[in-house]
């Protein structure tokens, strides 16, 4: 859904991952707080509007789609009725200062029961948020900031439970659930707190060793087992033509200080041999930051070529 809170004046749903877990794959919590400070100083970020067209473009081509095919799944695979609907106002919390975009709100005709990850199963029932997912490199799990997301959307709507739903890359449906827990949502508060008065001071968050944006790693054997030894032999043979390219090219940088030597002993810019012609003189380059200073720095200027003797 294309998103409908105000940056600067809101926590968005998709930004709480980011502010609880420092950082996720998108964006660090300082990028967040940095992006609401300029909200608030009328400065809209480039950030903001790749975010907003994104969302949009997710949407319109994947997210109806994904929810209609659930509703049919859920009907005749798990036999329970549900009807789906899209919010068309964000939900707000003005006293916490946190809105949220939903995908959907899900209504169950009769008990969804889902498997767990303890064993154990998961029983929805009634009316609940759907948070709808695509991700071309599923690993058959939840990612924390989907978690995240949820708890803040329960937050904002009061609802007491949440079912993300994922089409992965094999073109498959999985469906987590998502209960609302009161100590998860006392943590999330507590940072919201801490979010609002770092941007009401002007201050910012101390350094943290979990705050550099780092992209989450997959394992291939996980999403595309049979493309393993395939790229096993790809990354040997890349390190190993990556060790010969450094050798050739430390010996080809001797070759020519050594030819180099040779010319300026001779004194002379080119030299010509059976088969070969060998350059070498200083050229005068105009130096340039940005735009041309009208400052020269020197420079070497080395080539050889083969020749054919007539």
């Amino acid at each position: 859904m294309p998103k409908l809170t105000r940056t600067g004046y809101e926590i968005g749903s998709s930004e709480a991952g980011a502010i609880i877990l420092h950082a996720t794959a998108f964006q660090s919590r300082e990028e967040v707080l940095d992006m609401h400070k300029k909200a608030l100083a009328g400065v809209e970020t480039v950030d903001e509007k790749v975010f907003s067209k994104n969302a949009l473009r997710r949407g319109t081509h994947l997210e109806h789609s994904v929810a209609a095919w659930a509703a049919e799944e859920l009907s005749e695979v798990h036999g329970v009725t549900a009807k789906m609907w899209e919010p068309t106002k964000a939900y707000q919390r003005k006293d916490l200062r946190i809105a949220s975009s939903v995908d959907r709100i899900i209504e169950l005709a009769s008990p969804l029961y889902i498997p767990g990850g303890d064993g154990n199963d998961f029983e929805l029932s009634g009316e609940g948020i759907c948070e709808i997912k695509t991700d071309f490199y599923h690993t058959n799990k939840i990612k924390p900031e989907w978690a995240v997301q949820v708890a803040h959307q329960m937050i904002c709507t009061g609802h007491k439970w949440g079912l993300i739903i994922c089409m992965s890359q094999k073109g498959k449906l999985h469906y987590y659930p998502v209960k609302r827990d009161e100590k998860f949502d006392a943590v999330l508060i507590d940072a919201y707190k801490e979010f609002w008065s770092l941007v009401d001071t002007d201050s910012e968050y101390p350094p943290s060793a979990t705050t550099k944006n780092e992209p989450e790693a997959f394992e291939l054997a996980d999403v595309a087992p049979e493309q393993v030894a395939g790229v096993q032999e790809i990354c040997q043979d890349y390190l190993q033509a990556n060790a010969e390219s450094n050798r050739w090219r430390k010996v080809k940088e001797e070759i020519k200080d050594n030819l180099i030597d040779l010319l300026d002993g001779m004194s002379v810019e080119k030299l010509r041999l059976s088969g070969f012609e060998i350059t070498s003189k200083s050229v005068l380059k105009d130096k340039k930051e940005y735009v041309n200073t009208g400052e020269k720095y020197e420079s070497q200027s080395f080539s050889i070529k083969e020749v054919s003797h007539e």
